[in-house]
């Protein structure tokens, strides 16, 4: 069973940039995105080739991840 982080989708984290390449899924509250769940490890960076990150990562190329 995989653990997972939640993040707010305001957070600047690696589990809510539109790089992330990892396992994530959105909840919504009042029909917006409010959460995201992000499954805990590593994960290529799409936008730093070879870099690993995980969820809860930070970093300067962050760019909010595409609203649904």
């Amino acid at each position: 069973m995989s653990s997972y982080g939640v993040y707010k989708v305001t957070d600047k984290k690696c589990a809510t940039c539109s790089f992330w390449s990892g396992k994530r899924t959105i909840a919504f509250r009042s029909n917006k995105p409010f959460n995201v769940n992000a499954e805990a490890g590593n994960a290529d960076c799409i936008a730093q080739k070879g870099k690993k990150a995980t969820a809860a990562t930070t970093c300067l190329k962050w760019q909010q991840w595409e609203k649904v």
